[in-house]
């Protein structure tokens, strides 16, 4: 058994033993929580290039909570799994524990410091198992209520990250943010929201260099999308922006501003503008991502991009709790260093770097089964729709997508 596969099992355990403890009634006081969530998907795929493909996805998520110690003590758990659409074994298994403790301030009692600790885990399937990971996170985040209608939020986050097989990406990531939402008597509410990042990657010395069919950096066989997925399963950088000892550190900007608005009592829409701005060290390498992912902030790394995404949000809340919700959004993301890949999987002869535009829209239907008789216990039947339109100079990431989806809800 591989040391990563040993090391995982043993977290596996440790996993289920802090799951057990947190839904435990022996604590006098204390407030269990959990939810779960599974889903199944069929999702069509059609490239230019490529004959459509069609595949089931399935995914699914724990979440479960222990509050106690008069609720200033959050224990948490969550699970993440499921695969993706792409040809290929994307399957993965994100774990997250950790604790919070909220500290009250001020006479009033109406401030708070969170302070939290966290570590997460996570395999993958062979597509790709050279990424897998873990983590320890830290954050420190203080709330102000300067009045009944404003909240401001401050605080930091550290986040260390190792790759088991992949050490020229294992890296340490810091965040500082600060947030104000003030509500007003139109029914409106605006939310902005600033963060400043940065993150340092291994001092392992990557080389990086155009890929050459005779040369690729992947862990795959054979050649073009059906062969390997997305492409390589490691992407290199442009010569142009190779990294240096004296700039190890990545920086990044950004802001989201957001307008939401109640139409009526149950009828409520939002706008939403968020931007990123990256600069200094730009990532050794970046993994390969199957279609449908998008910016979960380690394998799309922030870092490696630049991006703007506006968006818009209606949703509709009936009597008896069902709820209907349709969104739109558009990124732009120009990638730093990032070669755009023929199909092939080598760099363009003129060592382009990867630029993508992306349509999403969808639509989604929750309904609350049985709610009277369940009690406490909630269950919720979901259907939705998905579209994407992927648009980009990098030949493997040119597809439409139509997914509809459905699933169950379980809370308590």
């Amino acid at each position: 058994m591989r040391a990563r596969e040993i090391w995982s099992a043993r977290v596996a355990t440790i996993a289920m033993t802090a799951c057990l403890a947190v839904l435990s009634p022996s604590v006098a006081a204390a407030q269990p929580g959990f939810t779960v969530t599974l889903g199944r998907a069929f999702n069509s795929v059609s490239d230019p290039n490529v004959p459509s493909e069609s595949r089931q996805t399935l995914a699914g998520t724990v979440e479960a909570e222990h509050v106690l110690a008069a609720e200033r003590l959050r224990l948490f758990y969550t699970l993440d799994a499921g695969n993706y659409t792409t040809p290929g074994d994307w399957r993965y298994f994100l774990n997250n524990v950790g604790a919070t403790w909220r500290v009250t301030l001020g006479e009033k009692k109406r401030n708070f410091l969170y302070l939290s600790g966290s570590g997460s885990w996570r395999t993958n399937g062979t597509s790709w198992a050279a990424a897998d990971y873990r983590a320890l996170g830290l954050m420190a985040n203080v709330e102000v209520h300067p009045s009944a209608g404003a909240t401001v939020r401050f605080g930091y986050r550290l986040d260390a990250r190792e790759f088991p097989d992949l050490a020229a990406l294992d890296q340490v990531q810091h965040d500082g943010f600060l947030s104000a939402l003030v509500n007003l008597p139109t029914r409106t509410t605006l939310i902005g929201e600033a963060h400043l990042g940065a993150k340092s990657y291994s001092d392992t010395v990557v080389v990086p260099v155009p890929l050459q069919p005779s040369e690729p950096i992947s862990s795959g066989s054979g050649a073009g999308r059906m062969g390997r997925g997305m492409g390589p399963s490691l992407r290199g950088v442009s010569l142009a922006s190779s990294p240096t000892i004296e700039q190890n550190q990545a920086g990044l900007i950004s802001w989201t501003a957001r307008i939401a608005q109640s139409l009526t009592d149950r009828t409520g829409a939002s706008f939403q503008y968020a931007q990123r701005i990256t600069f200094g060290r730009v990532a050794p390498l970046v993994v390969t991502t199957p279609a449908l992912y998008f910016d979960d902030g380690v394998y799309d790394d922030p870092f490696a991009s630049d991006a703007r995404v506006p968006s818009v949000t209606l949703k509709h809340l009936f009597a008896g709790g069902m709820a209907v919700e349709a969104f739109a959004s558009r990124m732009l993301k120009d990638y730093n260093a990032l070669l755009a890949l023929d199909r092939n999987g080598a760099g363009l002869p003129s060592l382009a770097l990867r630029k993508d535009r992306i349509w999403r829209a969808g639509a989604g239907w929750t309904m609350p089964l049985l709610p009277s008789k369940t009690g406490p216990l909630g269950i919720d039947l979901n259907v939705d729709y998905l579209f994407t339109r992927h648009q980009s100079n990098d030949a493997f990431y040119n597809y439409t997508s139509h997914a509809i989806g459905i699933g169950a809800t379980v809370s308590y």
